[in-house]
């Protein structure tokens, strides 16, 4: 007849459950059934009573930890793993923003998760990407309107670039990328075409502002204007995608007629020479319009020298959109300035003794996934590990170490896992590759500031020496001189590729 409490130390923040255990007579056990989270168990516990043992079970979704990425900067190791652990523990029967508050599917955290979950979890956890473009897109109401998260009883608002990042390039597109499921992207199409119908181009060739509730990110300076034209023209690039992939030919000219009218008046608009700031705009200059800008293709080479003095200086972005700033750097081949600003911005988070990143910069919850972009980015462009087609058919290895000078990664593609180890030293490059069956890789050995390597050899064959190609591997072929890499086409199998450098490159 006694009574022990159980509940853990955030308990009564948000909606967190505790339990009750009334004991009988003698030796016995109990565990509870309700999940419960936080940092610390608080017991209760009357006197008189005999604690034999107390433990915990770690539960989450059926899942494996399979990805793997290792390198030789001990902080962005010590990210990753937090990232990791992030993502877990927010994924069960839903993806969620957080364990100890909504425990809500908000589709903004799921495309940033979604992206992680393909680099770290077995291929199976796509499982629960279905399952969520299902319930975003099937709940839609009559008006077209889409809205996350859902089901909710409380909840209604259409949180408008979120959407337009769920349905685009970075959401449904990208699963159907990493996994070639046609079927789902078939079945929701027709609902991301009369979502995107209800968006309008005004008359400055701009899409207009709509929605209900104009949430974009945590923080201040957001440059509303700039921001809409960048998410929408990307959702209008992931139908367009979708579209072809489906063979809705009669679908394109609208489209493309959409993206055409803001390619022509983006920069028109709101390029002021040495920055994006849309007309009217008064607050300091927004990082996120940036990085959309850079990573919509809107803004081109001859502004990336300028937009990086852009990232130097501002920011504002949250943990989620800071993802989108690092891909930009990527993107413009400032992997450097990828590296130092995820250091520099997600310092506290690491060395915090916790195990997980938080929402905002001050903390906000302890759970939140979205911080995890970069964990993306260092198997994505750090390694250079992505699909070209859908469902890894075709991929490449085009590593971005920038200062690193090893990685080791496994990307568990559903292909099966592609493993690749990176040295980069003073006179040799070296890159090894175990490519699954049923793939093409295109493999790219980094130049240094243009120069390529006077040698190449696959396998221990020498096949490149001084700018041209002089022999050949069976399973591999010289794909082209590209700007920044020799890039090659291999085949299934094992593969060691070696890069050797003249002193001149050596010291660039």
């Amino acid at each position: 007849g006694q009574v022990i409490d159980l509940r853990m130390d955030n308990y009564g923040q948000g909606p967190t459950v505790r339990a009750e255990y009334v004991t009988r007579e003698g030796v016995q056990e109990y565990e509870n059934l309700g999940w419960m989270n936080g940092h610390e168990v608080h017991y209760t516990i009357p006197a008189g009573i005999k604690i034999l043992a107390l433990k915990y079970r770690e539960t989450g979704y059926d899942t494996a930890f399979t990805g793997t990425f290792e390198c030789d900067d001990d902080f962005l190791n010590r990210y990753r793993e937090k990232a990791l652990r992030t993502l877990y523990v927010n994924m069960r029967d839903t993806y969620m923003d957080c364990p100890e508050r909504e425990r809500a599917q908000w589709w903004g955290d799921v495309v940033n998760m979604m992206g992680q979950t393909f680099y770290s979890l077995a291929p199976d956890s796509s499982r629960l990407i279905q399952k969520a473009i299902f319930e975003l897109m099937n709940w839609q109401g009559e008006d077209l309107i889409i809205s996350s998260p859902v089901p909710a009883g409380n909840w209604d608002h259409e949180l408008p670039l979120q959407m337009l990042n769920s349905v685009g390039y970075f959401g449904f597109w990208n699963y159907y990328l990493n996994t070639g499921d046609i079927e789902t992207i078939r079945a929701v199409y027709p609902r991301v075409k009369s979502y995107l119908s209800i968006w309008k181009i005004g008359e400055n060739g701009l899409v207009v502002q709509r929605g209900q509730r104009l949430w974009i990110d945590h923080g201040p300076n957001k440059d509303l204007p700039v921001l809409f034209s960048a998410w929408y023209y990307l959702a209008l690039r992931g139908q367009k995608l979708m579209a072809e992939a489906l063979g809705e030919t009669a679908d394109l000219p609208a489209i493309e007629a959409g993206m055409k009218s803001i390619e022509e008046n983006f920069n028109k608009t709101f390029w002021t020479g040495t920055e994006y700031r849309s007309p009217g705009y008064k607050d300091e200059t927004d990082d996120r319009g940036h990085a959309l800008a850079v990573l919509s293709g809107l803004a081109g080479p001859d502004k990336y020298d300028a937009i990086r003095k852009v990232f130097a200086t501002q920011e504002h972005s949250s943990p989620y959109m800071e993802k989108y700033v690092g891909e930009a750097l990527y993107k413009m081949r400032f992997e450097d300035d990828a590296i130092a600003r995820t250091k520099k911005r997600f310092k506290e988070m690491v060395e915090d003794p916790g195990t997980t990143l938080w929402e905002i910069w001050d903390r906000g919850t302890k759970n939140h996934s979205w911080g995890g972009g970069a964990l993306t980015l260092l198997s994505q462009y750090g390694a250079g590990v992505a699909p070209v087609t859908p469902g890894y058919a075709t991929y490449h290895v085009l590593p971005q170490m920038g200062s690193l000078k090893r990685i080791k990664t496994i990307v568990p593609s559903v292909k099966g896992k592609i493993a690749v180890e990176l040295r980069n030293e003073p006179a040799e490059f070296s890159l090894d590759l175990v490519s699954p069956k049923d793939t093409i890789a295109i493999v790219g050995i980094p130049k240094r500031n243009g120069t390529a390597p006077v040698r190449i050899t696959i396998n221990g064959q020498r096949v490149w020496e001084n700018g041209k190609s002089t022999g050949t591997v069976d399973g591999v072929a010289f794909k082209a001189n590209e700007e920044h890499y020799s890039t090659f086409t291999v085949q299934p199998g094992a593969w060691a590729f070696r890069a050797e450098f003249s002193p001149a490159a050596q010291n660039q």
